[in-house]
């Protein structure tokens, strides 16, 4: 519980904008979130809903993300985020990378982590296949579509 204070505090104070998290009045270990989709970025002005849920052992174990705003599971707005509410993060256990470390990794660091490296300006290049396709048609046709989308689920 100590864990889950303190993040909780840190949440409170060092939110960056965009980002705002509510977590149930007698349930710390439930948590919502909501991003706004960054200038800039095909997500602009997009609302994004996102649940999250501390296991038992947290920290010890990362906490578990579900992407909430899918249209009913028949939207995909990201590489990264699947039409299921899978986040694919590698501080969440779901992608390769650095993993959660109980003695550093916080639910900050989760947090701005999607908003940043998700919701970013050129998210076709999220795929492992399109890394090197940074403003390719193929990238900008896939922002155009993602744009329509957010204008039709993330809003």
């Amino acid at each position: 519980i100590k864990s889950i204070i303190t993040d909780i505090t840190t949440l409170k104070t060092s939110l960056p904008p965009g980002i705002f998290v509510r977590h149930g009045c007698s349930r710390l270990d439930v948590l919502k979130f909501l991003i706004v989709g960054p200038r800039d970025t095909p997500y602009e002005l997009g609302l994004f809903e996102f649940d999250m849920l501390l296991p038992e052992n947290y920290p010890n174990t990362n906490p578990l993300v579900n992407f909430r705003t899918t249209g009913g599971g028949t939207a995909s707005f990201n590489p990264n985020l699947y039409p299921d509410g899978k986040v694919c993060l590698s501080l969440l256990g779901t992608f390769a990378g650095e993993p959660w470390n109980p003695r550093e990794s916080t639910l900050l660091q989760v947090l701005i982590s999607i908003q940043a490296m998700v919701f970013c300006e050129q998210p076709f290049c999220n795929e492992p296949a399109h890394a090197a396709a940074a403003g390719s048609l193929q990238s900008a046709a896939y922002n155009a579509s993602l744009h329509a989308l957010t204008l039709q689920f993330g809003v």
